[in-house]
């Protein structure tokens, strides 16, 4: 009788941990994805500063430098989170630019960056949005029993949110479910 409750429990046990572990691995997948979906969104958004830079010398007549440092960013260490930071600079002085100069909102081909780079905006809020309820799941998921402990064996860490905050840090008026 005791080998048969000790099997239907090291049975149930398997049986959620397989349920759990293929949610882990689903939640890994769509994670991965909406990661290579946000990178070639924020390389076509760095193109598309790029490109602004030579129309705005044009139209202006200048040869300095626009956006300083944006060659910078082809240094391919530059993670996701870093890189959607620094174009949000880029994207700022982007505007300061196109509200400061008319002739620059007359040009039809910086019009089509313009909302190019507004269309980009609107994908990424999507994209961070989808990718932090993604994170928040998994996070969720690998702390709870049984998965915890392969959890440790497979070394899994934490989804950092978008925001390159963590759950598990100190720091509680950061951004948090």
């Amino acid at each position: 009788m005791i080998i048969i409750i000790t099997v239907l429990i090291i049975s149930l046990i398997l049986i959620i941990y397989n349920i759990y572990h293929d949610k882990i691995i689903f939640l890994s997948i769509k994670l991965n994805d909406i990661e290579e979906k946000i990178s070639s969104t924020l390389i076509k958004r760095k193109e598309l500063i790029k490109d602004s830079e030579l129309i705005i010398k044009r139209i202006t007549s200048t040869d300095k430098e626009i956006y300083s440092g944006l060659s910078k960013l082809e240094d391919k260490n530059v993670n996701m989170m870093e890189l959607d930071r620094k174009l949000l600079v880029y994207i700022s002085e982007f505007h300061l630019i196109k509200d400061k100069y008319q002739q620059l909102q007359k040009d039809e081909e910086f019009q089509k960056i313009a909302f190019k780079i507004t269309e980009t905006e609107d994908l990424l809020n999507a994209y961070k949005n989808y990718y932090n309820d993604n994170a928040e799941k998994y996070n969720k998921l690998i702390k709870q029993f049984p998965l915890i402990i392969t959890t440790l064996i497979k070394r899994r860490k934490e989804k950092l949110f978008f925001d390159s905050k963590s759950l598990g840090d100190s720091d509680y008026n950061d951004f948090k479910y």
